[in-house]
C-alpha cells in the first residue's frame, strides 16, 4: 500500500495531469484534493488530449475510483459538462458530501472584484474559486452534501445570496438571482450528480485499510499556495502536501511518498515577481515550442529559467521524497541551459532562500548556472537513453536538492516518459 500525493513546485502548470494519469496505471483510487476548475490538467492518450479542470487524472482509466475531494469547491455545470465529453470507458467518481459548491453569484463576484483591482489584478481565472472559498470561511457556504436537504438548500441560500448582492452592489453589478430560482438550479443539480455525493474520507480511508495504492492530485502549484505562495498573487488554497491531506480526508501519517513535478523551465500566469523571467526570443521561443498557454484560460504563459531557489521552499515545506521533471524535450537543441542558484539583492547580497517579502523579491537578480545544450537526435525514449548533457543537468538539479528524480517527461503523451 502507497498513498502518494502529486505537488505542483511551482506556480503550477507543471505537468501533473499526466504524471496523475501516468501513475494511475498502478493505483486503485486517485483523489483531488483542493483548487476547482481553475486547474486545468492536460492529458494525451493514444494520439486524443483531454482537458480536465474538475475531474481527476485518472478518470481516463476505467478501473480506477475517482474522488473529488472536501477541499475541492465544485462548479456543477463544468463538472456536468466534462463527465458528458467522456466516453463510457471512464473510472468511476465519487464527490465528497463537504465539498463546497461555486454558485452562479461567485463567478459574478470574482469577475467584479478583479477588475476592481486594476492594475493590481491577481490574474485569477474569473471562475468564482475565491469567493467560494471566501463563503467557506465565513461559514455561509452550500456544500453537496446540502443538495440532499431542500430545507438546507433554502437556509444556505438565505444567507449567502443577500451578502453577495450586495457585494455586487458594491461594485455596480445588477443580478436577478432569486432565492426561488437558485433552489429550482440546486435540485436539478441534484437529479444529476446525487448519485456521486458520499463521504469520500470514508471511502478513501477504507481503500487505504484495504492496502489499495492512493493518490492524492493536487492543483496549482506550492508558489501560489495561500500561506507560502507570492501573496497576494497566490490561490485560494492549499496546493501543499498538508492541503493534500486535508483535502482528502485522510491523516498527514498516511501519505508515504511526496512527488514534486517541476518543469525543466519555469512558467507563471498572471501578476507577481518573476526573478528568472525571460523577456526576450529564447522566452518567446519556449512559449511557443511548449505551447504553454493557459489550460483554462488560454492566456499566454510568462516563461523563464528553472529556478532552484523556489524549488527549495517547496520542497522544505512539503517534503518531497521525490522529483519529477517534465518538459525536457522543449530544451533540447538549444545551445545553453541555465538554472538560477541564488538571488542577489538590491544591495548585492547573495541569498539562496525564496523571500516572503514581494518588495524585496521584485528587485532581486538571479545567479546562474549554465548547462551545454543537448541534441533531440541523442534521445531514445523506448530504451530509457539520454544524452550526457541532459544527465548533467538533472543530476546538478537533483544534487543541488538533495532529491532523486524518479521521472523524466519528454512530451505530452504516457509513452513519452522514462522512469529513473
Amino acid at each position: 500500500m502507497t498513498v502518494t500525493s502529486i505537488i505542483g513546485a511551482q506556480w503550477g502548470d507543471e505537468g501533473k495531469g499526466k504524471i496523475t494519469d501516468f501513475l494511475a496505471d498502478k493505483s486503485k483510487v486517485v483523489a483531488r484534493s483542493q483548487g476547482g476548475n481553475n486547474a486545468g490538467h492536460t492529458i494525451v492518450v493514444d494520439g486524443k488530449k483531454h482537458k480536465l479542470h474538475l475531474l481527476p487524472s485518472g478518470i481516463l482509466r476505467k478501473d480506477i475510483i475517482n474522488v473529488i475531494g472536501n477541499g475541492v469547491v465544485v462548479n456543477p455545470d463544468v463538472l456536468l459538462k466534462e463527465l458528458a465529453n467522456l466516453d463510457d470507458e471512464r473510472g468511476q467518481l465519487f464527490i465528497s458530501d463537504r465539498a463546497h459548491i461555486i454558485m452562479p453569484y461567485h463567478k459574478m463576484l470574482d469577475g467584479a472584484e478583479e477588475n476592481s483591482k486594476g492594475k493590481s489584478f491577481i490574474g485569477t481565472t474569473g471562475n468564482g474559486i475565491g469567493p467560494c472559498y471566501s463563503d467557506k470561511a465565513s461559514r455561509i457556504g452550500l456544500r453537496m452534501g446540502d443538495l440532499e436537504d431542500d430545507d438546507m438548500i433554502i437556509e444556505r441560500l438565505e444567507k449567502a445570496l443577500p451578502r453577495n448582492q450586495a457585494l455586487l452592489n458594491h461594485y455596480g453589478i445588477k443580478d436577478d438571482l432569486t432565492i426561488d430560482g437558485l433552489f429550482e438550479t440546486c435540485k436539478a443539480w441534484r437529479r444529476e450528480l446525487g448519485g456521486f455525493i458520499t463521504d469520500t474520507s470514508l471511502l478513501v480511508n477504507q481503500h487505504i485499510d484495504n492496502g489499495d495504492s492512493v493518490l492524492l492530485e493536487g492543483a496549482q502549484g506550492v508558489h501560489i499556495d495561500i500561506e507560502y505562495g507570492t501573496y497576494p498573487f497566490v490561490t485560494s488554497s492549499s496546493p501543499t502536501t498538508a492541503g493534500a491531506a486535508l483535502g482528502s480526508g485522510i491523516a498527514p501519517s498516511k501519505i508515504s511518498d511526496v512527488v514534486g513535478v517541476t518543469k525543466a523551465y519555469l512558467t507563471r500566469v498572471g501578476s507577481g515577481p518573476f526573478p528568472t523571467e525571460l523577456e526576450d526570443e529564447v522566452g518567446e521561443m519556449i512559449r511557443e515550442k511548449g505551447q504553454e498557454f493557459g489550460t483554462t484560460t488560454g492566456r499566454p504563459r510568462r516563461c523563464g529559467w528553472l529556478d532552484l531557489v523556489m524549488l527549495e521552499l517547496s520542497n522544505r515545506i512539503c517534503g518531497f521524497t521525490s522529483l519529477v521533471i517534465t518538459k525536457l524535450d522543449i530544451l533540447s537543441d538549444m545551445d545553453e541551459i541555465k538554472v538560477c542558484v541564488a538571488y542577489k539583492g538590491e544591495d548585492g547580497t547573495e541569498i539562496n532562500h525564496f523571500p516572503s517579502f514581494l518588495s524585496y523579491l521584485g528587485k532581486c537578480t538571479p545567479v546562474y548556472k549554465s548547462f551545454t545544450g543537448w541534441s533531440s537526435e541523442d534521445i531514445d525514449i523506448t530504451n530509457g537513453i539520454i544524452p550526457e548533457e541532459m544527465k548533467n543537468f538533472l543530476d546538478f538539479v537533483s544534487e543541488s536538492l538533495n532529491i532523486p528524480i524518479s521521472i523524466v517527461s519528454l512530451g505530452p503523451g504516457r509513452d513519452e516518459t522514462i522512469i529513473f
